[in-house]
């Protein structure tokens, strides 16, 4: 009897074991730092990117001809190599696959890694190199020419203007560059959650849609797989049509004010920083807009991602932004900014007083435009 409580017993303790563990696995990371330019690596788990919480690994050491090596055990997930300098390499490491990585131009302006022995990784590395390909294409040769122009001693503040729409829209069609190619080349590779966080646009739900179904057909248990299907949960929430979750957030004087508590008929929630630029640019035509309406017809819920509480409040009063506005000083740690998905800025969201979305994103004339539409119809 007394062998078969223990057999039984035994048993129940595999079956509990087996149900809660993770996957886990043996993965080893090599590889050479050229020039040898640090002495140590961190190895986090990038637990939660949008929330930026990271589990750290492990400490390896870089030996003076530059070589590393390490091995751990754990499920297939998104990792990081992380330099002191908060410099990092984003890694994705699937079953049996042992990466072996080539860093070079590390502190210079030419900083690259080459990969080997983990096909998830090489294809992260390859959208990394397209990404800031089509970045510095279509964004920052833009963001570039704006910064020319303010240094000019009488700025052509029409063609700043103009070209700050310009930076907008293309920032969009980066966006839609970056959908076209992970359609084309990586949605079974692990590496798809990094790409994640830059997943946004009304236009774009049934493919990202399509994309979670394939990844989840190759990986369905997975916990990277839920993190990545809990991304388009939360984009189908703040979509045109999806009511808001509620926002409590302290203002300037540190005192909380809820979204609830403005009862216009159109309210704009307004995500910005006084760091983003093209932000700062459009406070002129929010301003004209609060100019036109009552604040029963219309009004602002300013959501700042500042961390710096003096830079936010003279970014308020040199913008002007005479309208209720908060901010927590947690950048993109902000719990309002994960709950309505939000990781580029600007970004906006036009509610009715119901908490309805009637837009989200939308800008300069554009959003003149809806408001007027909407307010001539009540």
């Amino acid at each position: 009897h007394m062998l078969k409580k223990i057999a039984f017993f035994s048993f129940i303790f595999l079956l509990a074991v087996s149900c809660t563990e993770k996957e886990t696995h043996v993965f080893t990371i090599s590889g050479r730092l050229h020039p040898v330019t640090a002495d140590y690596l961190i190895l986090k788990k990038e637990t939660d990117i949008e929330r930026q919480i990271t589990e750290i690994i492990d400490t390896i050491a870089i030996d003076g001809q530059g070589n590393f090596k390490t091995s751990f055990t754990d499920e297939p997930y998104l990792y990081s190599l992380n330099f002191h300098n908060k410099k990092k390499i984003d890694i994705a490491l699937n079953t049996g696959q042992n990466l072996i990585l080539n860093i070079t131009g590390y502190g210079t302006d030419v900083f690259m890694a080459t990969a080997q022995g983990s096909k998830d990784t090489e294809e992260l590395l390859a959208y990394e190199a397209f990404r800031k390909e089509s970045l510095e294409r279509m964004v920052k040769s833009v963001r570039n020419e704006i910064k020319a122009l303010k240094k000019a001693e009488k700025p052509d503040q029409q063609k700043i203007a103009a070209l700050g729409k310009l930076e907008i829209t293309n920032y969009d069609k980066h966006l839609d560059e970056l959908i076209g190619y992970i359609q084309k080349n990586m949605t079974t590779t692990l590496g798809l959650y990094a790409t994640s966080i830059r997943w946004k646009g009304a236009h774009q739900l049934d493919t990202f849609d399509s994309i979670v179904d394939r990844f989840e057909a190759a990986h369905p248990d997975l916990a990277i797989t839920k993190k990545i299907r809990e991304k388009i949960t939360r984009l189908k929430q703040t979509a045109i049509g999806g009511t808001v979750a509620p926002i409590e957030m302290p203002n300037a004087a540190g005192d909380l004010v809820p979204l609830s508590s403005l009862k216009a008929k159109f309210i704009l929630i307004d995500f910005w920083a006084s760091w983003c630029g093209p932000c700062r640019r459009e406070a002129h035509k929010l301003n004209a807009l609060m100019r036109q309406y009552t604040r029963e017809e219309f009004d602002i819920y300013g959501v700042s991602l500042d961390d710096d509480h003096e830079k936010w409040l003279k970014a308020l009063e040199k913008d002007q932004r005479n309208w209720t506005n908060v901010s927590t000083l947690e950048r993109f740690k902000t719990p309002a900014a994960y709950d309505y998905a939000v990781t580029a800025l600007p970004d906006n969201f036009l509610i009715d007083n119901s908490g309805i979305i009637v837009a989200k994103n939308l800008h300069d004339e554009a959003l003149t435009k809806l408001v007027a539409d909407l307010i001539a119809r009540e």
